[in-house]
């Protein structure tokens, strides 16, 4: 059985707090008495560097000299014997003791320090347990400072301090089941939401929506989602609009919902896989979460565009789809269409080439925008048969009336023929008859299959101009083109 992603998300986050607490109480276990140590000898080496400093700042002043290393033994927090040369008690505590009553403190081989000697030693009780820290040095003056350090204080304030630790590490447990917990609601549920949306979209339900303000992917997503949906059911229902024209209107209204079910079913199944993958934690990292969602977003794109292009199908069966014609240099639309996929062909690791554009310009008589959507067909549709380091060529030639394969209106008598070719597997013969068929889809080079709208839209757009238009198979590829006839402006 499957974990979602709550589970994971949950279990890995109250996982690494528990790490980092066990490890925690560890190094303090560990490394806190020692650390502790090492800091009280430094305090005490620092606290006998500062007896030779007040020993010189109140040579004049005996009284002085008392008072400042008594508060030096406050600031240590241990005990001080300082012995002058011949090692006669200078100071033996706040209250002055004599030698004899510091002896215990005092080791005797510590008497025999040479200037600028130091040495520690250790005070076991009977059991063995170490019970005192003692430093001696010898100053540069001859005069023998003892710092005594309490070992059984340092031990029970690294006891006090485990016993806090013990007390933080269960709070931040429970602080860390319910941060782990609200982490991993906030992230699954939206993401539950989403599958749900996504699935009610894949059955024509519009109705739903996804509701949040959240700013990150997972809203992202979301308002994306949304904008589908709304764009699908106004869509739709601009296409059932122009089904209700028709006579045969059930007829086309069951082949339209056929037709969309089948060709809505593969992309939405992306979708929905990876909004499940998703949610099952199966995505390790960021980037590839990054690249689940462009993958998402993609296959939105392309819904988009198949319902755009079964609306203007549906129009032209219906007899609303309209052409504006005006003149226009057919040489605006040529240049601004190689470089429109100069950067996709680089993407695909595909060679586009485009003929050089003259300096003279050639007008014809149509509709600009739907001529420049025929180009565009034809482009896509080359780029899906090239492979990776095939070739794609946008060319033409300006031909005579004799040449053109209709012959030119009045108004003409000359014309243009442009020609995208591209490079890899020609069509086979079976598929040629049918290509300009709608959602009929051979089968392309990479193994991938388009929506067989492009090139029934492009048939009915170059019928309407009443355009000579065709595809073969020639020199190592295939080639689509079409003529139009026009004049010169030089």
């Amino acid at each position: 059985m499957k974990k979602s992603i709550f589970t994971k998300t949950f279990v890995t986050i109250l996982i690494a707090v528990m790490l980092i607490l066990i490890a925690s109480y560890l190094i303090l276990s560990l490394f806190a008495g020692r650390v502790y140590y090492a800091s009280k000898l430094t305090q005490a080496k620092e606290a006998a560097d500062k007896v030779g400093v007040i020993m010189t700042e109140s040579s004049e002043s005996y009284e002085e000299f008392i008072y400042r290393v008594d508060e030096l033994v406050i600031e240590t927090g241990g005990r001080i014997i300082i012995l002058d040369s011949d090692n006669s008690l200078l100071y033996g505590g706040r209250a002055n003791m004599d030698i004899e009553n510091t002896n215990e403190f005092v080791p005797i081989d510590s008497l025999n320090l040479m200037p600028g000697a130091t040495k520690i030693y250790e005070y076991k009780d009977e059991n063995g347990e170490l019970t005192q820290y003692t430093y001696a040095e010898r100053l540069e003056n001859n005069v023998l400072v003892l710092v005594g350090i309490q070992v059984k204080a340092i031990s029970d304030a690294v006891k006090i301090m485990k016993m806090l630790m013990m007390f933080i590490m269960i709070a931040s447990a429970l602080i860390a089941v319910d941060a782990a917990y609200l982490l991993s609601r906030n992230i699954s549920v939206p993401l539950r939401r989403l599958n749900y949306v996504a699935k009610e979209i894949g059955r024509l339900n519009f109705d739903v929506r996804y509701e949040g303000d959240r700013e990150d992917e997972i809203g992202t997503l979301g308002n994306t989602l949304n904008d589908l949906s709304e764009k699908l059911q106004k869509n739709i229902d601009g296409l059932r609009n122009e089904l209700e024209k028709e006579k045969n209107l059930e007829v086309l209204r069951r082949q339209f919902t056929a037709q969309v079910s089948h060709e809505m079913q593969t992309p939405i199944a992306v979708i929905n896989s990876y909004l499940e993958a998703i949610e099952d934690g199966v995505v390790e990292d960021e980037e590839e979460q990054q690249r689940y969602f462009e993958v998402i977003g993609d296959e939105i794109d392309k819904m988009s565009k198949m319902v755009k292009g079964m609306l203007d199908i549906s129009q032209i069966e219906s007899g609303t789809f309209t052409i504006n014609r005006e003149e226009f240099d057919i040489y605006g639309l040529l240049e601004p269409a190689c470089e429109k996929f100069s950067q996709l062909a680089q993407t695909q690791g595909i060679f586009l080439e485009c003929s050089e554009i003259p300096e003279n310009s050639f007008y014809i008589y149509g509709d600009e925008f739907r001529l420049e959507q025929v180009l565009t067909n034809f482009i896509s549709n080359a780029f899906k048969h090239a492979d990776g380091d095939q070739r794609v060529i946008l060319s033409f030639e300006e031909i005579s009336e004799d040449e053109m394969m209709e012959p030119p209106t009045s108004r003409y008598d000359r014309g243009i023929r442009i020609s995208v070719w591209n490079e890899g597997k020609g069509i086979s013969e079976e598929d040629l008859p049918y290509i300009w068929e709608k959602f009929y889809k051979a089968q392309t080079l990479t193994g991938q299959k388009g929506t067989g709208l492009g090139l029934s839209i492009s048939r009915s757009i170059l019928q309407m101009h009443k355009y000579a238009f065709g595809a073969k198979n020639i020199d190592g590829g295939v080639v689509f083109w079409f003529e139009a006839p026009g004049r010169f402006e030089r």
